[in-house]
């Protein structure tokens, strides 16, 4: 019987342990902290603020703006001309906090690299590179213009 109560006791902690948030791997906590963080110089545009139902929420990580800039085909050109602006903004953002970030579209028919933030040396500055992960053959052209935005203005401050 005390064998019995063990092996219970021993299943439902490993099964506990198992569902533990911690059981996520390092490198994807951290893919995960940058696409939801806010640089403490980003400022949101609240002057401008847009009124389409589908901006309600703050704008103001990768995340939010990338999933913001995929319904691009239900705003108006101020709307959309808001939006590349906190793009913009965004990755001034990260460069002033010393954390440039390059945006690479990985996947495909090869599928998707292990890591999913991996570093490089680009102008004798550390640069974060973030693959989104398309997960299949199709490319979305609305992320493909969002990386290219947010990467156009990143690589024009690591010229200067």
């Amino acid at each position: 019987m005390r064998n019995i109560i063990f092996i219970t006791i021993f299943l439902l902690s490993t099964i506990c342990t198992a569902q533990n948030n911690d059981s996520i791997p390092e490198s994807e906590k951290e893919y995960l902290e940058l696409l939801n963080y806010t640089p403490k110089n980003f400022k949101i545009d609240l002057e401008n603020k847009p009124s389409s139902e589908f901006l309600k929420t703050e704008l103001n990580s990768i995340w939010k703006l990338k999933f913001a800039y995929e319904l691009k085909d239900k705003l108006n050109d101020n709307e959309i001309k808001l939006l590349e602006d906190q793009i913009n903004q965004l990755a001034v953002a990260y460069f002033l906090e010393k954390k440039p970030i390059i945006i690479e579209s990985v996947g495909g028919y090869s599928g998707c690299p292990e890591q999913l933030v991996t570093s490089e040396l680009n102008n004798e500055t550390k640069v974060t590179i973030l693959n989104f992960c398309s997960g299949g053959c199709i490319v979305n052209n609305k992320t493909e213009d969002f990386i290219r935005i947010f990467n156009n203005r990143t690589e024009k401050l690591l010229l200067n």
